[in-house]
């Protein structure tokens, strides 16, 4: 492993040998990839750096001290990597949800460096691209753990073990994703999955999509509806503009998990907003909520509000449109007569809209799952849908309607008579 680590490879990008006049020049890729690492690292963390201190700067009341405004840019950078921010003091607790969107936004740094290691060390084949992954992520990792240092500030705290579990989970995931596409090893590897539960795959993901669009369609109709509540609540943080655009910034890094808690309304379980409360098909339960533009549009404790049935649709159509994905790729055979009763009547075709109803549950679990926290002790220990949840609900309704898609797809080809074929030799 050590060879593999320090040795440049044999051929770059190009196919030329190392050292050629035509080809490439290739490093080392512990090297490159310590050096994507520091790069990926500072360039995530200057941005939040510099959005931080714009808003310390333009803000129309702040003090001298620099360090907490540094910090908080620090934790953000931590927290996207599902690093717990530990809050101290007597109340005890910590703030553990994620702001997906920046977790997207470092994800795509981590991919683009996978590809830069994978480029620069001239890798060609699995072994190169998984030791440019490890190169990146285990010094990204070490960095995000040492960075809980300098995020303190009082009894503020990120957890160093968490930092580094996280953001290595994180790179290991972007950066192997990078790697394996620079090295051209990513269509062959998902092509080796059969056809079948390829086609499961693809048509449980699109599910997932069609329900995470009715979440993300719902999301911005109710901030529409509750523009005058949602920019009341914006400009409350009495930071002047600057206050207000931070606040826009930090909505925009949470919206991907307000949309997720929509999609998880929409499946039925529904999610919470503190300990005791519930926001569901079956009813709204509510205390007093954080004061945050993105949750303006949540509805008054009482039933649930009768347009927030028309979201239903979203897992039957998604349920719909991947039975009719598996359904369209299969070839419809009338079965033979001496088969087994689940093959005569197309069940075992059908079971494959179970299966993308799984691929499409464990999609929308993992975004509940990362959309779910806290925001310290007492009531704002508990925000979010439960990702076990969320998972059974998706299962069974994307799975049944696919299932039934399917089966009604074949037996209406089946019923349909052959086509006559018609000469035009003369009439």
């Amino acid at each position: 492993m050590a060879d593999t680590l320090l040795r440049p490879s044999r051929q770059g990008r190009g196919g030329a040998a190392e050292g050629s006049d035509d080809g490439p020049t290739t490093r080392p890729v512990v090297l490159v990839g310590i050096a994507v690492a520091g790069w990926t690292v500072a360039l995530g963390v200057a941005i939040l750096v510099c959005l931080t201190l714009t808003a310390w700067v333009t803000a129309a009341h702040h003090d001298d001290a620099i360090h907490p405004a540094i910090a908080a840019a620090l934790q953000a950078w931590l927290l996207a990597q599902h690093t717990a921010i530990g809050l101290g003091g007597h109340s005890g607790g910590a703030v553990t949800i994620v702001p997906i969107g920046l977790t997207v936004l470092l994800g795509a740094l981590l991919v683009r460096g996978g590809r830069l290691a994978a480029r620069h060390s001239g890798g060609s084949d699995f072994l190169d691209a998984a030791a440019s992954t490890f190169s990146v992520s285990v010094p990204y990792a070490v960095m995000a753990a040492l960075l809980t240092k300098p995020a303190q500030v009082g009894t503020v705290r990120p957890s160093p073990l968490q930092a580094l579990v996280g953001a290595l989970l994180l790179a290991v995931l972007c950066t192997g994703l990078g790697a394996l596409r620079e090295c051209g090893l990513l269509t062959p590897l998902f092509g080796r999955i059969p056809d079948d539960a390829r086609s499961a795959l693809r048509a449980g993901f699109a599910a997932s999509a069609v329900i995470v669009g009715v979440g993300g369609a719902a999301v911005v109709v109710g901030l529409a509806a509750s523009a005058g509540r949602a920019a009341e609540l914006a400009s409350s943080v009495h930071g002047g503009y600057s206050g207000v655009v931070l606040m826009g910034i930090i909505s925009m890094a949470y919206a991907p998990n307000v949309v997720g808690w929509a999609s998880a309304y929409s499946l039925g379980p529904g999610f919470a907003v503190g300990t005791q409360t519930s926001v569901s098909l079956h009813g709204v339960h509510l205390g007093a909520v954080p004061s945050l533009p993105l949750l303006a549009p949540l509805p008054n404790s009482g039933s649930s509000p009768v347009v927030g049935w028309l979201m239903v649709a979203g897992p039957v159509a998604g349920g719909a449109l991947a039975g009719w994905l598996i359904a369209r790729g299969r070839a419809v055979t009338p079965p033979a007569q001496d088969a087994e009763w689940w093959v005569r009547y197309r069940l075992s075709a059908a079971a494959w809209g179970l299966a993308a109803g799984g691929a499409g549950g464990t999609a929308l679990a993992v975004l509940c799952w990362l959309s779910a926290g806290s925001l310290g002790a007492g009531r704002m220990s508990e925000l979010g849908p439960s990702a076990a949840w969320v998972l059974l609900a998706a299962v069974l309704e994307i799975g049944i309607a696919a299932a039934a898609t399917i089966w009604v797809y074949g037996w209406n080809t089946l019923r349909r008579p052959p086509r006559e074929i018609v000469l035009d030799g003369g009439s």
